[in-house]
């Protein structure tokens, strides 16, 4: 009887933390299938990166240090992700330097790897041979009525041509949002995917009509042969970026994915981020559908106010400026509704020392606390003074407001900025009359609660007052105000213009009559560009200081932070200092550093590695 080849198999572990390891087989998987392998005391999923023959392998089997162990033909399972699909995961892993399964794991669901025979099945494709060129990402930059126009003519189209298409937003509201938009006539073929709806996942796999998958990044890697088409919506989004490790941006993702497998990507927004804008505009051919962009947003007219010097009698900053006053009046007389948009959630975003300077922090992760009034669902620790609290927005941890400075032992500490809870309650000592309520987080801490804000205040009007959150409850505002953005400002960060620009496009946006911005920052060209909706100008200003300073997208920064000498590890590539961190700028043609990529894998667990992240605070 003739003896069974073997072969060496490499996998990644679909785990966090986890490292190329192989075994042996005496059945020579293909890259991308799906494999269960025992590690450590129990047994994990892994991707099956190379097979090779275990008789041209002798030495390197030899020489481990341990004894191989064996995938048994139980172990195999009846799943592939495809060569095409590992080839994007190995390109995002080398990209965010990060381990493989490590990428995966965020990437894919944790129900669908438990039930990966049914909801991933053996669909990988084969390479088209030759050379292929890259297809650019067509760019839709206009207001939300034209750009869904947009995307439905598209969806008739890919059916058309018996093709599927995925649906790509940021978040689960938005998802709701762009069901609503575009299932109508097609709701048999539409599936929404989220948390709470993880029966579309396999609904969605079953279905021979070419269908519409509406998903968050969650659902990205749908397995479905005949995806022609990936939409990613509100593409200058920040949610697109994961929260922990390994800090990947799914926008690269996709458009790594759709490279490797051949799809259209469609990327769309009131206002594109200057790096897609960027990229379309140094782009010298195109295949398929063209670009649309409008340089000019016409949504609700904006009114700057110069809030600089609206001080009272005993000399303090006004928060509401006469003007701001007047607004909100005139809106309620003409019965209309009125938001008020703060920057940040409580009383004061931040608490500093009025001798020393340092900013009052967390004891438990060390993140700046912000000072709240006392809240009814708020447990109230033993010893804590009643009335306010400070509140760690990071890990929700509360810190007794009868404290001192962590660095002199000064009583004087100062609270900064201007919170949602302090806006609601100077309303309501202006407008006691008036129903004032806060859309925020706290306020607002379920979906139900915040659906019932934003549906008595569409009803009744009123006053709320609210952060970034309450633009996804609130479709349309009469009048809205932005009562302080200066916060913005003081961020040393080569990103906060587009922020702020973004920022007040969406809400003009969202405004239907008037939009009041008051400001101690109103000299700033960017306000004026941005209460005009003028893309161009802004774009054509903040790209060109973005060259010359190489700031993204002319470079890629990555940042590492830990305890441990970094500077001397990474002094090669001529690291800045910030605080507990360093800063590496790669120029962004030379990026990913084969070098820098294995010096950054070989850091521990207790560093935190970002690669081109959004801020560099």
């Amino acid at each position: 009887m003739p003896v069974p080849k073997t072969y060496l198999i490499e996998v990644a572990p679909i785990a966090k933390n986890s490292s190329v390891l192989s075994y042996f087989s005496t059945v020579k998987l293909k890259s991308g299938s799906l494999v269960k392998i025992p590690l450590r005391k129990g047994a994990t999923i892994a991707i099956v990166l190379s097979a090779k023959s275990a008789q041209t392998e002798k030495t390197e089997i030899r020489q481990a240090r341990f004894t191989l162990k064996k995938i048994r033909q139980s172990d195999i399972l009846d799943a592939e992700l495809g060569e095409d699909t590992l080839t994007a995961i190995e390109r995002t892993a080398r990209f965010y330097a990060s381990p493989i399964g490590a990428i995966l794991k965020t990437l894919l669901p944790k129900f669908v790897l438990e039930d990966a025979q049914t909801l991933i099945d053996k669909n990988s494709r084969k390479r088209k041979l030759g050379i292929k060129s890259p297809r650019e990402p067509v760019m839709l930059q206009m207001e939300s009525a034209e750009r869904f126009g947009q995307y439905r003519l598209l969806l008739r189209q890919t059916f058309a041509k018996n093709g599927s298409v995925i649906f790509l937003v940021p978040t689960e509201r938005d998802a709701l949002k762009a069901y609503a938009e575009l299932s109508r006539g097609i709701t048999e073929y539409t599936y929404r995917f989220d948390h709470r709806n993880k029966n579309s996942w396999g609904e969605a796999l079953k279905k021979k009509h070419p269908i519409l998958f509406i998903t968050t990044p969650a659902g990205l890697m749908l397995p479905r042969r005949d995806i022609k088409m990936i939409i990613m919506d509100r593409e200058n989004s920040r949610a697109y970026r994961s929260l922990g490790k390994p800090y990947l941006n799914y926008k690269k993702f996709a458009e790594l994915l759709c490279r490797e497998k051949d799809i259209e990507l469609v990327m769309g927004d009131a206002v594109l981020s200057i790096e897609a804008l960027h990229n379309e505009r140094r782009s010298m051919h195109r295949d398929g559908e063209s670009s649309l962009i409008r340089w000019r947003l016409s949504a609700a007219p904006a009114r700057l106010v110069d809030s600089s010097t609206k001080q009272n009698e005993d000399g303090r900053f006004e928060i509401f400026s006469k003007e701001l006053i007047e607004f909100i009046r005139k809106a309620l007389e003409k019965r209309r509704g009125v938001f008020l948009f703060g920057l940040r959630k409580g009383l004061s975003p931040s608490t500093v020392c009025g001798d020393c300077g340092f900013v009052l922090p967390c004891k438990n992760c060390g993140a700046p606390v912000v000072l709240h009034g006392q809240r009814q669902d708020l447990k109230n620790p033993r010893g804590l003074a009643s009335g306010r609290i400070y509140v760690c927005h990071a890990c929700s941890a509360v810190r007794d407001p009868k404290t001192v400075c962590d660095k002199c032992g000064s009583w004087k500490l100062v609270p900064l900025g201007i919170g949602t809870q302090e806006i609601a309650r100077l309303a309501k000592t202006l407008f006691p009359n008036e129903r004032v309520e806060i859309l925020d987080k706290d306020n607002a801490s379920t979906e139900i609660k915040a659906k019932n804000i934003a549906k008595k205040f569409n009803e009744e009007g009123g006053i709320v007052v609210g952060t970034e959150l309450a633009f996804f409850y609130l479709d349309s505002v009469a009048y809205s105000a932005i009562v302080s953005l200066d916060a913005l400002f003081s961020m040393p960060d080569f990103s906060i213009n587009e922020r702020v620009f973004y920022l007040i496009s969406h809400l003009r946006e969202l405004t239907e009559t008037e939009l009041l911005i008051q400001s101690r920052n109103i000299g700033k060209q960017i306000l004026t560009w941005a209460a005009s909706g003028n893309i161009i100008d802004f774009y054509q200003d903040e790209i060109q200081a973005r060259q010359e300073f190489l700031y993204p997208p002319f470079s890629i920064f990555i940042k590492i932070t830990g305890q441990g000498d970094l500077k001397t590890t990474f002094k090669k590539w001529q690291p800045d200092i910030l605080k507990d961190s360093i800063i590496i700028r790669s120029p962004r043609e030379d990026w990913p550093d084969a070098e820098l990529v294995e010096k950054l894998a070989l850091l521990g667990p207790q560093f935190m590695v970002k690669v081109d992240p959004e801020t560099i605070l």
